[in-house]
C-alpha cells in the first residue's frame, strides 16, 4: 500500500491543482431494480456517452409523491463522462429512464487525476 507521501510525489497518481486536461462531469440517477440499472449502464456505454457507470447496492429513498410519504428500495447509478457529453447523457436518460420524473443530477468535477481524465475522454470520444 502506498503512503500519502509516495502518492503526492508520483506525478502519475497526483491530482493536479491546475488541471488542463479534459473536464469531467459526474451524474447520478436512481432506478427501482438492478435490471433497470444494468440497462442504463449498458446503453450509456454502448453509445459511448459514459466511460464508467457504477451501480450501488440497494439504497432506501424517502420522499413525498402525490402527497404521500414513501420509502422505496432503489439502485443508485453513478455516471462518469466528459463535460461536452453532459447534455447528451441527460437527454439519453430522459428518453430511456423508466420513471415518470427521474432524478437526474449532474455535477462538474473540479479536480481529477490527469490519467483518469484522459481515459474518460478517450472512452467517450465519437
Amino acid at each position: 500500500m502506498s503512503t500519502k507521501k509516495e502518492f503526492e510525489n508520483d506525478p502519475k497518481k497526483s491530482i493536479s491543482r491546475t488541471f488542463d486536461g479534459p473536464r469531467l462531469t459526474v451524474l447520478w440517477t436512481t432506478v427501482q431494480s438492478s435490471e433497470q440499472a444494468e440497462a442504463i449502464a449498458k446503453g450509456l456505454l454502448r453509445e459511448r456517452l459514459a466511460a464508467c457507470v457504477q451501480i450501488d447496492s440497494p439504497i432506501i429513498s424517502h420522499y413525498v409523491w402525490d402527497g404521500q410519504s414513501c420509502s422505496e428500495k432503489e439502485f443508485r447509478v453513478v455516471i462518469k463522462t466528459i463535460s461536452q457529453r453532459t447534455d447528451q447523457v441527460i437527454d439519453w436518460l430522459a428518453q430511456n429512464h423508466p420513471y415518470d420524473e427521474p432524478l437526474i443530477v449532474a455535477l462538474p468535477v473540479e479536480k481529477a487525476s490527469p490519467g483518469y481524465a484522459r481515459w474518460v475522454d478517450e472512452s467517450t470520444s465519437e
